[in-house]
């Protein structure tokens, strides 16, 4: 099991701070953990000390409401984990968390055993999505909600993470699936959350359109 020496819990519940505090805890060693109630607070803590492992964001919270919304700090401190921990289960909200390069995606719904498989995948560098979220059928536009503005500036072939580029790289040489997943060592759930999230971040509606992008 991952060691996670410093956490931060953005989440505006306590009582479900501390459960993660507890799970943090008891299951990777966590020796420091943050805990703020909104996104304010998570700024002043990561601008304080940027050196934390691994960040978790609710999104139903104040200064939250979409993934697109931790992007600039995803992007301001890289060597940082960053996952939403959510009621939520819209697979448009999980597309446009991998397309701000967030590592993960963890219903509230969870139980703590899949719970503790999720963050050990993330801190092993994997993507996490809960397997009934990966159904996605790939020459089918994913037609997500429209993003705000300020969000789809970033959506641009320079602003994809280097992992969907090689995602990117792998479709335009015309490699499956499963293909890709074999050549660049990842989960194939991970592959289908990348080709979902390139055909939505791009603005396409399949594969063949993706590949001559």
């Amino acid at each position: 099991m991952p060691i996670i020496d410093r956490a931060l819990i953005v989440d505006d519940h306590s009582l479900y701070r501390r459960g993660l505090c507890i799970l943090l805890k008891d299951h990777f060693l966590c020796s420091e953990i943050a805990e703020a109630s909104n996104y304010s607070e998570a700024e002043r803590y990561l601008s304080e000390s940027p050196s934390f492992d691994l960040a978790l964001f609710d999104l139903a919270m104040p200064g939250m409401g979409r993934p697109m919304t931790l992007a600039p700090l995803r992007a301001k401190y890289p060597k940082s984990k960053f996952a939403i921990v959510a009621a939520s289960e819209s697979k448009d909200d999980v597309i446009e968390a991998v397309a701000a390069g967030l590592s993960g995606f963890i219903p509230k719904t969870l139980s703590s055993i899949e719970f503790i498989r999720a963050l050990k995948s993330i801190m092993e560098g994997q993507i996490y999505v809960p397997g009934h979220m990966l159904h996605y059928e790939p020459n089918v536009p994913v037609g997500p909600k429209p993003l705000p503005a300020e969000a789809q500036l970033s959506m641009t072939i320079d602003s994809l993470t280097p992992r969907q580029h090689d995602v990117l790289n792998c479709v335009r040489r015309g490699l499956s699936n499963r293909e890709i997943a074999g050549e660049l060592a990842i989960a194939i759930g991970t592959v289908k959350i990348h080709v979902a999230t390139l055909l939505t971040s791009l603005k396409v509606s399949n594969r063949v359109q993706l590949a001559l992008y």
